[in-house]
């Protein structure tokens, strides 16, 4: 796969350098990564390769718009010190952490149909990691919650939520109109435009990038395993997302397909009678449903409620098993 050329202008050359060493750090995009301190030198660079992508200061735009010979890039955009953005052009705020603009960088490309521009270099089938229990109110989703921000810190994490009723407003902001429902729409359809439709989804809390949870419990239950399956990975083929974090409800269709497809299964548990026998089960479940492979990647989380001051042990082995 060849590389895209993306060009920083900033007069700041430290600043310049230091953006232009974390873009070029990030394996996953296939960017060759240069610097410059002027237009003048934009133009010296656009007359050795095409300018894919230009990152350019405010203090070098306008002199860029007036020249009026050489080649122009084929997408610019501007660093902008003003935290609300231009809205006469297409603009990053420069002062916030590299990963932050580089997803603003995604998903602007995405939203405008121009993810040609961005090619995505892959280092695998990335992973899904999906936190279920039949146990409830154990506390799953502040678990996955927290594994997703952990994983943040070295990969690129998307959390999806996968329950009937997360519980809009407690753990995100609720967004009654963009949300997973219109992410679901898009998969049922399998259409090409979800890389597109995704960028304008994903929202960040906490380092964690999420798409807000579906607030109409039917459009959770109406998808299908296979559509559920395309999602995940169409997701991780298509985008910059090394790793799935999933939230799974009971009310999803095909229940044990969708933990065939993960990579790890992190089961909320505790030690009370009640729900040792719903574990247990939900174990020979697995087995006579012939997924019995699936139980052999399950974490076991256990609470401890019947055992107060010992902290939050966990049991079992992950075994890193072909998805179907």
């Amino acid at each position: 796969m060849s590389s895209r050329n993306l060009v920083i202008c900033d007069p700041d050359t430290e600043y310049a350098a230091r953006l232009a060493a974390f873009l070029n750090g990030k394996r996953e995009l296939a960017f060759q990564v240069k610097t410059c301190s002027s237009p003048d030198q934009i133009q010296e660079a656009a007359a050795q390769m095409p300018v894919d992508i230009l990152l350019i200061s405010e203090e070098c735009r306008e002199m860029y718009d007036l020249q009026g010979e050489g080649e122009k890039a084929d997408k610019t955009v501007l660093l902008t010190s003003e935290r609300e953005g231009r809205r006469d052009m297409d603009a990053i705020f420069k002062y916030q952490s590299g990963e932050q603009i580089c997803m603003c960088l995604v998903q602007l490309l995405a939203r405008e149909e121009k993810a040609d521009l961005l090619r995505i270099r892959k280092r695998g089938n990335g992973r899904i990691i999906g936190f279920y229990s039949p146990v409830r109110r154990l506390g799953q989703t502040r678990m996955a919650l927290q594994k997703g921000r952990e994983l943040s810190r070295m990969e690129n994490v998307l959390y999806l939520n996968m329950e009937t009723y997360a519980g809009a407003g407690l753990y995100f902001p609720e967004e009654r109109q963009r949300n997973m429902s219109e992410l679901l729409y898009y998969a049922k359809q399998g259409s090409k435009k979800l890389a597109a439709v995704l960028a304008g989804l994903v929202r960040n809390q906490g380092g964690l990038d999420y798409v807000p949870p579906a607030v109409i419990p039917d459009d959770i239950r109406d998808v299908s395993p296979g559509e559920w399956i395309w999602l995940f990975e169409e997701i991780l083929r298509t985008s910059i997302y090394d790793t799935l974090v999933l939230d799974i409800g009971d009310s999803v269709q095909g229940l044990y397909r969708i933990l065939e497809a993960c990579d790890e299964i992190h089961m909320p548990a505790a030690d009370d009678p009640a729900a040792s026998s719903k574990i247990r089960q939900f174990e020979e479940a697995l087995e006579q449903a012939g997924c019995g492979h699936a139980a052999e990647r399950v974490v076991r989380c256990d609470i401890r409620r019947t055992a107060p001051g010992k902290g939050a042990g966990q049991t079992g082995s992950v075994k890193r098993d072909r998805r179907r």
